[in-house]
């Protein structure tokens, strides 16, 4: 599978031209497997925050600014993370529960510390959100909604609850997540031959029940015909008449015709 980046962010609203970015947390999706992790809160120069979202994220802007970075020192952590865990790749695949969200806010991380986002990020995206919504469509899911919350209750995805509308306890729940959803779109996997395909025919080859079996048939198909008599009654090649007669078989042009032998007459007779 790809090597792909799972990202979260947390916010002071929805709006990243207008809206501060607040913190980045990441995941490293590899195979299907969550492996190393990301996460830095960033100090803008400026907040702009508004009421709502801070009341669903729940951060302490004076707790946050002890450690938080600015954007150009944030960015810089990043790129060296990506650098490690992405090198050699190209462009950097993302994915995210509403990750066109995500997406705007980390551009948004990009413009105010000078880098660019084109340069490190792949234009194609992968979506849970999007992803659900399709198994939905398709039968293979009976989620009727896609918000983040339902999802990790109904693929049993365990939150720390206190942690919860973090950037990096989400960004963990996205990529379980989406483990989740791939191996439910994976096909039914059909029956495997018991033994190795034969070299000749490229068929699979016979069980020993099978070869059981089909040995029986062919003895039973070798066993000799019954043919008819006269009367058209059945009668086994060899059979006597009730007088005691061998009933003989004469080849004819549609195939055998049958009988009584007729005696032999002696020369005196």
């Amino acid at each position: 599978m790809t090597r792909m980046l799972v990202l979260d962010t947390e916010t002071g609203g929805i709006d990243p031209m207008t809206n501060s970015i607040l913190s980045l947390g990441a995941v490293v999706w590899d195979g299907g497997v969550p492996g190393a992790e990301f996460e830095v809160k960033i100090k803008e120069p400026t907040l702009s925050l508004t009421i709502e979202a801070m009341a669903i994220n729940k951060i302490d802007l004076v707790e946050h600014a002890k450690t938080a970075l600015p954007p150009a020192e944030a960015m810089k952590k990043f790129r060296a993370f990506l650098k490690k865990h992405f090198k050699g790749e190209p462009k950097i695949p993302l994915v995210g529960h509403n990750v066109a969200f995500d997406i705007g806010f980390l551009k948004r991380l990009c413009r105010l510390s000078g880098e660019d986002y084109d340069a490190l990020f792949s234009h194609r995206s992968t979506d849970t959100a999007g992803i659900l919504r399709f198994m939905a469509l398709a039968g293979r899911s009976t989620l009727s909604g896609a918000g983040l919350d339902e999802a990790l209750a109904h693929f049993n995805v365990a939150v720390n609850g206190g942690l919860r509308h973090t950037a990096l306890e989400d960004a963990r729940a996205t990529a379980v997540l989406l483990t989740k959803l791939v191996e439910l779109a994976k096909p039914v996997q059909a029956l495997r031959p018991s033994r190795a395909p034969n070299s000749r025919s490229g068929l699979p080859r016979l069980t020993a029940r099978a070869r059981r079996k089909g040995a029986m048939v062919r003895r039973v198909r070798a066993r000799p015909k019954r043919v008819l008599n006269h009367t058209r009654k059945s009668c086994p090649l060899g059979a006597r008449n009730a007088i005691g007669t061998p009933i003989a078989a004469i080849p004819t042009g549609e195939g055998l015709a049958f009988g009584l032998r007729r005696p032999r007459l002696s020369n005196a007779a």
